[in-house]
């Protein structure tokens, strides 16, 4: 079991039941050093010397982690390790801190509220309606090939986060296949009367041609149906199309349909991925001659760590261990999706 200390909506019941199906066991106890911002929607911890957080702390399994990351909307919250006290001591245990710097600031030791939001429950109903429960927790990425305008995207070279420095590094240590990557900025994808919040990159590979990666860490969204509306332009940002959205903001053109990588935290049925690999064919006149049935069950990985499945258009890959700080998953994700 792992430990995690909570000072807002995670500190709720009827939100840990929704969305673990039961309750966490949970103590008393403080963070140090610490207060509470409140002027957000969602509360958020910030250093604050001679500051004390009141909160809990949860007993929570490997896989309650992965879907307590989805309400988190992981990366804008991240997992970190932060002393508390507690009956039992000082404890090392996980927070999550919002990664952004906050745009309001009114700080608070205690409160009794969990957020800003005026009806906490209805919020919590309607994520658990439209979060996906056909698949595994499920890392998701799209490559588009594009075309952009180098002054434009110039502007971007100096936003760097942990993908982009950890994408770096082992480019470096692979001697440079890829010689650049910056981080772009958040959007709110929609599909269907779903919006949800992706992470956009783009990489200039060694030919100078570009990729942009939409990022979608422990996607709460059904896989297949993103799949089916990526492939057929169907995915939108506000009332826009995603294409359109991205040449008029960014100067980026979308050359051809995207490839797509999902990494699985739990095992993917063979009818479930015979699915996502036709869909790719189906799109693909020129991939129309691919057996589908031999794809998907051919594992292609060269160890033991992890399952590996790829078409021409989709690579599904299921690790042994899907490591439950998704910082620590990027590193993995990166050789695959930049090495196939």
């Amino acid at each position: 079991m792992y430990k995690i200390f909570v000072y807002g909506t995670l500190k709720s019941k009827y939100l840990q039941n929704k969305l673990l199906g039961h309750t966490l066991e949970s103590y008393d106890a403080k963070l140090v050093g610490y207060s509470i911002n409140t002027a957000e929607e969602f509360y958020n911890v910030v250093p604050n010397e001679g500051g004390c957080v009141n909160g809990k702390v949860l007993l929570v399994s490997k896989e309650d982690f992965a879907y307590i990351d989805q309400w988190e909307v992981i990366p804008m919250y991240l997992k970190t390790e932060v002393s508390v006290e507690s009956e039992y001591g000082t404890e090392n245990v996980y927070i999550y801190i919002k990664k952004e710097k906050d745009k309001k600031i009114k700080l608070q030791d205690n409160t009794e509220g969990m957020s800003n939001i005026e009806n906490l429950e209805a919020r919590v109903d309607d994520f658990a309606r439209h979060r996906d429960t056909e698949f595994p927790v499920c890392d998701i990425y799209l490559n588009y090939l594009v075309e952009a305008d180098s002054d434009a995207l110039r502007k971007y070279a100096n936003n760097q986060d942990f993908f982009t420095e950890e994408f770096k590094n082992l480019i470096k240590d692979k001697g440079g296949a890829k010689i650049d990557c910056g981080f772009i900025g958040y959007e709110y994808l929609g599909y269907g009367d779903i919006s949800i919040r992706v992470s956009l990159y783009y990489s200039i590979n060694k030919d100078k041609s570009y990729t942009l990666t939409v990022m979608l860490p422990v996607c709460t969204c059904n896989p297949l149906d993103l799949w089916k509306d990526a492939l057929e332009n169907k995915l939108v940002i506000g009332d826009c199309e995603f294409s359109e959205y991205l040449y008029e903001k960014y100067g980026i053109k979308i050359l051809q349909s995207p490839k797509l990588f999902m990494f699985s935290s739990g095992e993917i049925s063979e009818d479930k991925r015979f699915e996502i690999f036709k869909t790719g064919e189906i799109k693909d006149s020129q991939n129309s001659g691919i057996d589908s049935a031999k794809t998907v069950n051919t594992d292609i990985s060269k160890n033991t760590d992890k399952k590996l499945y790829s078409s021409k258009n989709a690579v599904i890959e299921i690790p042994k261990e899907f490591k439950f700080c998704y910082e620590e998953r990027v590193k993995a994700h990166i050789i695959t999706m930049f090495t196939m």
